[in-house]
């Protein structure tokens, strides 16, 4: 896996497969709690789909952690 700078306290992995294509894990640095159905522990959580570049999945990362934060300000 790659690895990106620290994002609000997610630090985001980035992985291109045999197909080509991206798949794209973050991981808490913060506190650790369990935010969705796609986490793998306390602080794993994938990213759901596969990305046509690096780029793609590091912004889908962005926009999946800043979708998280604002529903935990909701609720």
């Amino acid at each position: 896996m790659k690895q990106s700078p620290v994002y609000k306290e997610h630090r985001i992995h980035t992985r291109q497969v045999g197909s080509g294509l991206w798949l794209v894990c973050i991981v808490n640095v913060g506190k650790e709690k369990t935010t969705t159905k796609n986490s793998l522990t306390d602080s794993v959580t994938r990213i759901p789909r596969e990305y046509d570049s690096e780029e793609e999945a590091i912004q889908a990362a962005t926009e999946y952690i800043d979708q998280q934060a604002t529903h935990e300000q909701e609720t």
